[in-house]
């Protein structure tokens, strides 16, 4: 049986071990037939499997993860970290570029319309041809050389080659120009490792593996004949075998591949290939570094368009264990790196003097590493785009949720070796169950998950509704609020039977947050009306700086609600109207007929005359929002819409609030204000406007004196310093409203001139009669002497205090309008108007 039929075995056994730093002691799984070298899941240190301690064999490995994904979701506390697989850069994780590998080997994109095309479509062949990247090259910018998981590697690499990289850096005077990056360790790090190098993700190692699998088999004669004094003609079987993305060994195999997949992948790329280790490494009689010569492939097609040879790329050896590869790189915006003549190795397989042939050389026997020409990060992202769309087509689930569920849900309780084919159906089938959730506070994902012990006879779940309920019923649903989750009852298998189209989580397995929501296929998630969402807000005046999801469209600003009662026909319904208005799109802001004409078609549909109370609610909702101050707003109060997330900065930034001109003023004979809302205005929104108007100089009068007998009396009974009345919100204020408690002491009024100046002027509520003519002085030039001010409709004149009541704030409310005519004499000072 070939090594590649003993990888199909259904049963595969599973070890268990203890991470041997004393810091961690993190509880690791992984199958048998793995890596020699085990990645821990929680300190990211890679060890020796007979390093780990308490090693044994797990007996039933279905048992052991039902077990941990249990005690996970019921018990762990805390923000999850992300691991090295979900740092993202650029929206990208590792582990997303592994799952879109595939893809690309057998799909490009079609440049005029950035969508997938197969490219036997697009008459490339069947698989991606990877010699296209044989004259790419990475370049790491300086800002994300510290990023975990994707900059400098984190796994001992720079303290085993610091001899070597310190030789390095002397050859290029002195300066860090080269440094090893992370690769994830999962049995594929030297493809992963070459893909990094050429492109800065781990997006081509299936294409890489398929393209050393085909080299092999059409080149096999020329590699046996070179290679017939080193390798014997049966070993050639398992090598083309290994080269397999699926391919798995049995046990006792390391997984990973080997010095011949090396230069087998140098003739792929038509690029040479520079394997380094330690420097004692490197000067030891073992195998340990070498160049990799593109031997069987004819020196013109080892040339990039400008006619040069390619330049090769590095990697090297990340401990003494030489079990994982990492790619060696350059960063972006300096000089390119340039390995010394006695850092260069012997070459592999081939004669010595063929280096020549296929490096250039400088003068010192230095040679360049990599080259200057990287794929464009815009392209890059436009590529894994019309990938990702191909996978949703395929499998019915994002990558990035694919990726996330790998995450939260496997390695985060420690479960390793997992295939990537698995996790895609474990999280298709849980989005399709309704069992998988968002945290909109933390981010993380949780999984519904109920033990099927729970749900049989003497089960937990099953004795609690035995005992509740007595004899269980199959019409009937049986809720379990402490564990989330409704069960109805199958009678022929004696179980309960959970319905999670029923059931919800209440709060994040991770953060213990409240603000957990069901999440679909494509990752988007399943708000509830209120909730915050993603969208970035510009002005909306709630000051969280996000918009807000309400049924179905997103918004700057919560609605705010009123209370409103329909009457017809002998019924009386009580409802509740959320009515928007300070929208920065217009057209999202309510419109009173639609909000009234919904209203009575819900509760009265098929009316006859039911136009009359249409005109009736019209006018109450108008009598809501009619209001004396532009800026009040007081939203619907909604819990966790403004949860502080875990992401957020301490220090929000002020959101910009743009005030757009709300009326257009007609001058002449008929001089009239018109505001923005009567622009839109129906018939009947004028005809109720005008009688409102009709009636607006009495009503108003009557207002005005009495608030001035009010404010007069709240004068002698109160000091200046008393408290003020003050407005609750259920929203927070912007920064730039709340940084002081003293904002709600000021009024603002607007100051129009003679001469056709005007200003807006903010006072403080004890603004006296001289503080307002020092006011309008400055901002005016007009001195006090040449002001007669003028207020209310129709004004009337605002005189200078009685004697004893200098210090007597002035009759001015919040919004009110003054006019100052500017009294011309032959002391006149004032500018001119402009």
């Amino acid at each position: 049986m070939s090594l590649l039929q003993s990888s199909k075995k259904k049963h595969k056994r599973i070890l268990s071990g203890t991470c041997p730093d004393p810091k961690c002691q993190a509880r690791l799984f992984f199958p048998a037939y793995g890596s020699i070298s085990i990645e821990c899941t929680e300190c990211g240190q890679r060890h020796e499997q007979r390093n780990l301690l308490n090693v044994e064999e797990v007996t039933d490995p279905d048992v052991v993860l039902h077990n941990l994904l249990r005690n996970a979701l019921l018990g762990v506390t805390g923000a999850p970290k992300k691991g090295t697989e979900l740092v993202k850069v650029m929206g990208l994780s590792n582990y997303h570029c592994k799952l879109l590998s595939p893809v690309l080997t057998r799909y490009g994109m079609d440049k005029q319309t950035g969508k997938a095309k197969l490219l036997r479509d697009m008459n490339q062949g069947d698989i991606f041809d990877c010699s296209l990247l044989g004259d790419r090259a990475f370049l790491i910018e300086p800002d994300h050389v510290s990023t975990m998981g994707y900059g400098q590697d984190r796994s001992g690499s720079l303290i085993y080659l610091h001899d070597t990289l310190e030789e390095i850096k002397k050859a290029n005077g002195n300066r860090e120009c080269l440094i090893p990056v992370h690769v994830d360790g999962d049995g594929h790090c030297l493809v992963h490792a070459v893909s990094r190098a050429l492109v800065g993700r781990e997006l081509f190692w299936h294409a890489l593996r398929e393209n050393l699998k085909q080299n092999f088999k059409q080149n096999l004669v020329r590699y046996k004949a070179l290679f017939q004094d080193f390798i014997d003609a049966a070993e050639w079987e398992d090598i083309i075998n290994e080269c397999d993305p699926l391919f798995i060994p049995p046990e006792g195999v390391p997984l990973g591949l080997r010095n011949i997949h090396i230069f087998g992948l140098a003739n792929v790329l038509h690029r040479p290939i520079i394997l380094l280790d330690s420097l004692s490494g490197m000067r030891s009689s073992g195998d340990y570094s070498a160049t990799f010569l593109p031997g069987l492939v004819p020196e013109e097609q080892c040339k990039g368009k400008d006619g040069k040879l390619n330049k090769p790329i590095c990697i090297a050896w990340s401990s003494s264990g030489r079990n994982h590869y990492v790619p060696l790189v350059g960063i972006k915006n300096t000089v390119l790196p340039k390995l010394p003549a006695r850092l260069l190795p012997k070459a592999w397989g081939v004669p010595q003097e063929l280096i020549r042939k296929y490096i250039k050389l400088e003068s010192d026997g230095s040679c360049v590493i990599a080259g200057d020409r990287s794929l464009q990060d815009k392209y890059l992202m436009r590529l894994v785009n019309a990938m990702e769309e191909v996978f949703m087509d395929r499998h019915g689930i994002h990558p990035s949720l694919v990726a996330d569920v790998h995450q939260y849900v496997y390695r985060r309780t420690g479960v390793i070796g997992v295939q990537p084919e698995e996790v895609t159906e474990a999280a298709k089938k849980s989005v399709m169950e309704n069992r998988l959730h968002r945290c909109l506070i933390c981010g993380a994902l949780s999984e519904l998950h109920v033990p099927s012990e729970w749900l049989v006879p003497g089960g937990k779940l099953y004795n609690l509704a035995k005992s509740t309920h007595g004899q269980l019923r199959p019409d009937k649903n049986y809720s379990f609020p402490l564990n989330n989750v409704v069960c109805s009852y199958d009678t022929q298998r004696d179980i309960l039977v959970p319905d999670y189209k029923l059931s919800a989580l209440n709060t994040c397995n991770w953060c213990h947050g409240t603000s957990v929501r069901h999440i679909r296929g494509n990752g988007s998630v399943v708000y509830l009306d209120g909730d915050r969402t993603n969208t970035r807000s510009q002005g909306g005046k709630c000051g969280c700086g996000f918009k807000h999801y309400w049924e179905g469209k997103e918004y700057d600003n919560l609605p705010e609600a009123f209370p409103i009662t329909l009457e017809w026909g002998g019924r009386v319904v009580r409802e509740t109207v959320y009515w928007f208005q300070y929208e920065t799109d217009p057209t999202l802001n309510s419109n009173v007929y639609d909000v009234a004409m919904k209203l009575v078609t819900k509760h009265f549909p098929g009316e006859f005359g039911s136009e009359i109370l249409v005109q009736k609610v019209v006018n109450t909702i108008l009598h809501h929002t009619a209001k004396k101050n532009p800026d009040e707003y007081n939203p619907v109060s909604i819990d966790g819409a403004h949860a502080q997330r875990l992401n957020d900065p301490l220090e929000t930034q002020p959101t910009a609030d743009p005030q757009p001109p709300t009326k257009i003023i007609l001058t002449g004979q008929k001089a009239k204000t018109l505001h923005k809302e009567e622009l839109t205005m129906s018939r009947a929104e004028r005809s109720i406007q005008q009688s409102i108007s009709e009636q607006a100089l009495v009503s108003q009068k009557r207002r005005t004196e009495k608030l001035k007998q009010e404010q007069k009396g709240q004068i002698r009974d109160s000091s200046p310093g008393g408290s003020p009345e003050t407005s609750s919100f259920s929203a927070p204020a912007t920064p730039t409203k709340s940084s002081s408690p003293s904002s709600n002491k000021e009024k603002k009024i607007r100051v129009t001139t003679s001469d056709g100046r005007q200003a807006m002027l903010t006072l403080p509520a004890h603004t006296t009669f001289s503080d307002l003519q020092s006011s309008i002085s400055n901002q005016f030039g007009v001195l006090p002497a040449q002001q007669c001010i003028r207020y209310g409709f129709p004004p009337k004149e605002l005189g200078p205090p009685k004697d004893g009541e200098e210090n007597e704030p002035v009759v001015l409310q919040h919004g009110d309008r003054v006019t100052v005519e500017i009294l011309r004499g032959s002391e006149d000072t004032s500018p001119a108007a402009s």
